[in-house]
């Protein structure tokens, strides 16, 4: 399979959020956008191949989920060591979806649920506009990569009588591939407290070499019983524009629950090119895909870490362990985050994630999206370089 990664496609005109958006969220158009948690590089042709096949036949009707669709998942997690079976499986319209619909199942409003910031927003959002509760354990910065201060997490629960705890795993914003070990002690605690675990592993096929991803509930048959799985191929095959999502949830009385939240919403399966389109990325041509992926995404890291040690060695990268995603610590640069947020919008004219929407935690920090080709890499060195004298 030859592979491209560095050939600059324009996603202009096609209303992708990434440019669509930037006035809206940056205040100016003219901005880089690095931001949303897509790729600006091809969805493999394997994939556009198997849904131009469907294409062939003319009728686009409802659709019946195929068996085939649930074996390729229960064959995909295999290679994380996750022994799941197809009757596990319920499907949702993406990850941050099923985080909501766990919110909604799970608990009732007044209820507590925990999180981990810094962390992706709608793990915020899933709690706050459901009417939930938030308790914050806050992950600890430790030589440049986070940590779990387990007494924190331990109180927090007792003390806010947390209900739920949606993990992220591995971390977005961070990167952090957590431990058999860290997870273990995380799933020892919720379940001495009767919390419920909700993991989004949609970053999990994204872990880089050295690095072991592993999944909640493969840790012990217990843990499985108080956990949700939550994942996608979305992230590892730039498919999020098909809304494809599932949860895995051993529990039988937690699945049922689940399910009837799905009911609730009329959720029962994904479209018809989210099928289509799954189990060709699930296939052994995926797998070879996402291997030569992650040498790209090892390669755009490289090439950060060495400009940033250049041109502003204020700048701490906290190296992602998984994802393509890099969260970068500005506090040596700036003392303020509005100043920081000017001076890469209006100087740099750079559009990042705002650190400051990951939590109170996330102030001074920015998330890079380095799923690019190395020309969007080297513009966006080159007006950083340029930002220089506005500092």
């Amino acid at each position: 399979m030859t592979v491209n990664f560095n050939h600059s496609i324009s996603r202009l005109g096609t209303q992708a959020e990434k440019y669509e958006l930037r006035q809206a969220v940056f205040g100016r158009d003219d901005v880089l956008p690095m931001w949303v948690a897509d790729m600006d590089l091809p969805t493999p042709p394997f994939i556009i191949e198997a849904i131009k096949q469907r294409l062939n036949h003319p009728i686009l009707g409802y659709t019946q989920m195929p068996d085939s669709m649930f074996q390729a998942i229960v064959d995909w997690q295999a290679q994380h060591g996750y022994r799941v079976q197809a009757e596990h499986i319920l499907l949702t319209h993406n990850v941050a979806n099923g985080l909501f619909l766990a919110v909604q199942a799970f608990t009732r409003p007044g209820d507590t649920v925990l999180i981990q910031p810094p962390i992706y927003p709608p793990f915020y959002q899933a709690a706050e506009l459901n009417d939930r509760k938030l308790a914050l354990a806050p992950l600890v910065l430790v030589q440049d990569q986070y940590q779990i201060d387990f007494v924190e997490f331990e109180r927090q629960i007792i003390d806010q009588s947390v209900r739920l705890f949606l993990l992220c795993n591995p971390h977005n914003p961070a990167g952090r591939v957590w431990s058999g070990s860290e997870l273990r002690q995380m799933a020892e605690i919720c379940i001495k407290h009767n919390v419920i675990m909700v993991s989004d592993e949609i970053h999990s096929d994204l872990v880089y070499e050295g690095f072991q991803h592993t999944p909640m509930a493969a840790i012990s048959d217990d843990i499985a019983q108080h956990t949700i799985t939550l994942s996608s191929p979305g992230k590892t095959f730039n498919l999020a524009g098909l809304q494809i999502g599932y949860a895995i949830i051993a529990n039988p009385q937690h699945r049922k629950t689940y399910a009837q939240t799905l009911a609730r919403a009329k959720i029962a399966d994904l479209n018809l090119f989210g099928m289509v389109a799954l189990q060709a990325a699930y296939s052994s041509e995926g797998r070879v895909w996402k291997r030569k992926l992650m040498v790209h995404f090892q390669t755009n890291i490289q090439y950060l870490q060495l400009f940033l040690a250049e041109h502003f060695p204020q700048v701490r990268i906290i190296r992602p362990q998984a994802s393509y995603l890099v969260w970068l610590d500005f506090r040596g640069l700036f003392s303020d985050h509005q100043a920081l947020k000017h001076w890469l919008i209006n100087h740099a004219k750079l559009g990042l994630n705002d650190g400051e929407s990951y939590g109170e935690a996330g102030s001074g920090f920015m998330r890079m999206n380095i799923a690019a080709p190395k020309s969007t890499l080297e513009q966006a060195f080159r007006q950083l370089v340029q930002a220089k004298s506005a500092l």
